[in-house]
């Protein structure tokens, strides 16, 4: 054990059998790879100027993914022998020129001729034109990294960037949102256009909702993060937006899972609307482009629970906005302006809503985290009462990219993020001016009563049914905001010695962050009885957390990929710094603040005071190393800091003197908290066995320490007595080991298919902080004698995917009814969601059987695994060479499987009829006067069913 009670963890023992796996995984493919083959092969040619067509001398040559290469001599020939036979991608690399890759050039026994002319100019630095179409794996990169493009999103189903990276390799996507290798949903960090566009308040880990239509590329990197990236521990999930192009071009589609004929199982009023334009600006020279999008999706969901309207208390006309149960919108806006050759200046504008009564919409980080879908079931007979959220997220940004001389670039962005959520009860007021009746739904008893056993000497009074049906409304009342300006600066450097590539930058934020959390807001409210009382109440509900605060962040960094006889190797080090702001600082001077002393001293102590703010800081270092071990045969190793900045209201709660929640055990905030941490190491091979295959593997191990811990102090309130508080200190932590493989085989530009698999285990002290707390409470302190698997660890993850498309070379005459059709299926298979097993302890007097918690097992077990088969079939007809309209069927859950989002713990299962419960729940079977809680029967227990949708598109 540390200081810090935290487990020092020996990383060869976590290793070792994942090391045995990848040696035994990498002897297998690479003497599968070179069995059969004799005699070596030739690569040569000459390589000229584009323009003069006299050659260049010194121009390096690489084949990449091996030791090979060479410089063209003073008339610019190479020559490169000793190659064995294989197929290759060979770079073309000079200072001053655009950089060329040839993919999927053929080495045989003989001679190779290739010939090469580059386009000189200072304008072509990091400029890299690609010949044959794009690698299936990038063997010169040492990231775990999965790329998809526009392109392949348009044959797939997903709608927008959530879909999208859940189909990804490392990425899991449960009902409360995308995990990164088994990290928590808000370690993500979510980056739009090179700006975070996350919602750093709601907990989800995601903010700005992108579009599918509107995404250029989407990108996911899981281990081997560069030093650009400065606040996420699990990953980083980046995307570009597309750009008008030199031509007018609209499309558009639209998909609806219920034709109007008939009601169907599998249809639930589901519409999904998406329309883009793009064009040459007029009198521009083609210089300016537009690209602009909009999106919308509008369903009442699958669980057949529907208000009779959402209202929303941002807008006066939600009726237009929320027309169906759960609904998302979203624009998009990217204005391209070409201002000479290499300097280029874009605007991009993204503005989204989503208005739903999904209670997953807002995570309040540190409570219990555990893995369960959002649906308010206790207000299912009365929906309207319910707590409706409202999400509107716009984030600015503008780039300005430009070459500067033939050895540097530079990209310059600053942009402005705005987020806001909005809970409350279905659009109606924070509180009436006059409270005079009962709000809150479990305290209101609805007529008629009956009795249980009248005749009997103990008389009860019969359970209801377990749901709100009493015109009570939700007691949650949420708002808060962020306002986001960034400024962000990131040089590339090009030496004359060509073996160092240098990337150095820096980021700045200024944030403002407001947090209004109020529970049972009515609570206070002025409660006029008569004309005599006057006196308002001054209390803000049962209980609340207040607060307005500016802090800001960012980074420098440095980092030089080093390359040499195809050994590669980063080497980087960012230095991240952040203030929470002068709130702070002035309530730590301040004794009216409810701050602990000892918090007091600390926070001076490890804080700096530069510009009349203070300070603290935290050094990243990054080191990356991939070097072939046979030819198309990498093997790579990562080694890196990331860090999370704990969440605001860690930081911020209770401290405002104003608005004190006076309740026992109410939070505060400790201004002294450090950032969550991960250590990680990564262990990996990429091969590319031929132009058409490749497959990578790679074992990880995240130490992820520094979690934040709750526990009680006691605090001097206004009055000068001393109250118990929760307080917040750094002290869990948690670590994932797990191994993923992916397989690509392509053929030709007709069919694609990926195969990804992972198995990862995930285990830690607690869950959150709210369970470290309950810890504390039992026994006295957070075990550290032993880890437990954390409620969110599904070991095994496997996703298959296929994209074919036919086209008019690939059908006779009696097939043409065939050509132009797509097909894309997707199937995945992912272990189920763990639980804590119950066992029988006896029997009560009406004859149930008593379940109880083995307390010794927490989360041992795992509930049953999910399947999912989607297939999407669309027939294109053409009226050109980019002109066509097409008509689709969408099948969603193709076989229908009912896959278990809320487990009974004493089957493993979610709850069906006849089951056995645990003793604390509601049974069915056994009416008791004294049951309480949600019957068992919860729609959501399950995911969504089999969903058949319908489409049209077209682009001309």
């Amino acid at each position: 054990m540390n200081s810090t009670g935290r487990r020092n963890i020996p990383l060869s023992n976590n290793l070792k059998p994942f090391g045995y796996t990848i040696v035994a995984l990498c002897v297998l493919f690479l003497g599968q790879t070179t069995y059969g083959q004799t005699g070596t092969g030739i690569l040569k040619g000459k390589v000229v100027d584009s323009k003069t067509k006299e050659g260049i001398p010194g121009v390096m040559v690489t084949i990449i993914g091996t030791y090979h290469g060479a410089q063209t001599d003073i008339d610019g020939n190479y020559i490169i022998k000793e190659i064995k036979p294989e197929d290759y991608s060979i770079r073309f690399k000079f200072l001053g020129y655009a950089e060329k890759m040839f993919n999927g050039i053929r080495i045989t026994t003989g001679e190779k001729v290739l010939d090469v002319a580059m386009d000189e100019g200072e304008n072509q630095l990091n400029t890299v034109e690609v010949v044959g179409g794009n690698s299936l794996v990038n063997l010169e990169s040492s990231k775990s990294e999965t790329k998809v493009s526009g392109e392949e999103i348009k044959e797939m189903n997903s709608r927008d960037i959530k879909d999208v990276v859940g189909t990804l390799n490392g990425v899991s996507q449960d009902p409360d949102g995308i995990r990164i290798r088994g990290g928590r949903v808000y370690e993500t960090q979510y980056v739009v256009e090179g700006l975070s566009a996350q919602d750093p308040l709601s907990g989800t880990g995601f903010g700005v909702n992108v579009a599918a239509n509107a995404i250029e590329s989407v990108s996911a990197i899981t281990g081997g993060v560069d030093a650009e990236y400065g606040n996420g521990t699990s990953g980083v999930i980046s995307s570009t937006i597309k750009e008008g192009g030199d031509k007018f071009f609209i499309n558009g589609s639209w998909q609806r899972d219920n034709l109007g004929i008939t009601h169907s199982p599998t249809s639930w009023n589901t519409d999904i609307i998406n329309l883009s334009l793009g064009t040459p600006i007029p009198f521009t020279h083609k210089k300016v482009t537009l690209f602009t999008s909009v999106s919308g999706f509008a369903s009442d969901d699958y669980y057949g629970i529907k208000a009779d309207q959402l209202h929303s208390s941002l807008f006066q006309n939600s009726t237009f906005w929320a027309p169906r149960q759960d609904q998302t919108w979203s624009q998009t806006l990217k204005l391209a302006w070409q201002i000479a050759d290499g300097h280029k200046l874009t605007l991009t504008n993204i503005h989204s809503l989503q208005i739903s009564q999904d209670t997953r919409a807002l995570q309040i980080v540190g409570e219990n985290q555990v893995v369960t879908p959002g649906l308010q079931y206790l207000f299912s007979q009365e929906p309207d009462n319910a707590t409706t959220y409202t999400s509107q997220d716009n984030l600015t940004a503008m780039t300005y990219t430009g070459v500067l001389n033939k050895h540097l670039n530079m990209t310059a962005t600053v942009g402005r993020l705005f987020s806001q959520l909005r809970a409350d009860a279905n659009g109606q007021p924070f509180r009436d001016p006059s409270a005079n009746k009962v709000y809150d739904p479990a305290s209101i008893v609805k007529d008629p009563v009956t009795l249980f056993n009248p005749h009997d000497s103990f008389v009860y009074v019969n359970p209801s049914s377990g749901l709100y049906n009493n015109n009570g409304i939700t007691t949650t009342w949420h708002d808060h905001y962020v306002e986001e300006y960034t400024v962000k600066v990131k040089f590339n450097y090009v030496p004359n010695n060509p073996y160092h590539y240098f990337t150095f930058g820096l980021e700045h934020k200024e944030d403002e962050y407001q947090w209004i959390d109020v529970t049972s807001p009515w609570i206070g409210a002025p409660i006029i009885v008569n004309s005599t009382l006057t006196t308002p109440s001054t209390s803000v509900g049962a209980t609340n957390d207040i607060w307005h605060v500016k802090p800001a962040e960012g980074g420098i960094y440095a980092q030089d990929a080093i390359s040499y006889k195809g050994i590669l190797a980063t080497v980087a080090l960012r230095y991240n710094y952040w203030a929470e702001g002068t709130y702070i600082d002035d309530a730590i001077n301040n004794p009216a603040f409810p701050i602990l002393d000892a918090t007091r001293k600390s926070y001076l102590a490890n804080t700096t005071e530069i510009l009349g703010r203070r300070w603290k800081s935290r050094l990243l270092p990054k080191l990356r190393v991939s070097f072939p071990v046979t030819e198309n045969n990498v093997l790579y190793f990562n080694y890196g800091h990331s860090m999370q900045l704990p969440h605001p209201r860690f930081v911020y709660a209770g401290l405002n003197p104003v608005y004190q929640d006076q309740g026992y055990l109410s939070n505060l905030g400790n201004p002294d908290l450090n950032p969550e941490v991960t250590v990680s190491y990564e262990l990996g091979l990429k091969s590319q066995i031929n132009k058409d295959l490749a497959f990578s593997l790679v074992a990880f191990y995240n130490d992820k320490f520094d979690y934040i811990v709750a526990k009680t102090a006691e605090v001097k309130d206004q009055t000068g007595h001393y109250v118990e508080k929760t307080f917040y200190i750094n002290q869990d932590y948690a670590e994932i080991k797990g191994i993923e493989l992916s397989i690509i085989k392509r053929i030709g530009k007709h069919l694609r298919a990926n195969f990804n698999a992972s198995y990862q285990i995930a285990t830690g002290k607690s869950n959150s902080a709210l369970e470290s707390q309950l810890q504390i409470v039992e026994n006295g302190f957070v075990s550290t004698s032993s880890e437990t698997y954390l409620a969110w660890d599904r070991p095994w993850n496997l996703k298959f995917q296929l994209i074919y498309i036919i086209d008019s070379n690939m059908v006779r005459h009696k097939f043409k009814f065939m050509k132009n059709v797509h097909f894309f299926l997707s199937s995945s298979y992912q272990s189920g969601i763990r639980y804590t097993p119950y066992q029988a302890t006896g029997t009560d007097p009406f004859g149930r059987v008593i379940y109880e918690e083995i307390q010794s097992k927490p989360y041992a077990d795992i509930g049953t695994p999910w399947l999912n088969t989607d297939l999407k079939i669309s027939k294109d007809f053409r009226f050109g060479k980019q002109s066509y309209i097409s008509l689709s069927i969408e099948v969603r859950n193709l076989f229908n499987n009912q896959n278990a989002q809320v487990i009974d713990p004493v089957t493993g299962r979610a709850y069906q009829y006849g089951d056995p419960l645990p003793y604390t729940q509601r049974d069915p079977k056994f009416p008791n006067p004294q049951d309480s809680g949600a019957p068992p029967d919860d729609p959501s227990r399950f995911g969504a069913p089999r969903q058949i949708l319908f489409g049209l598109k077209f682009n001309f």
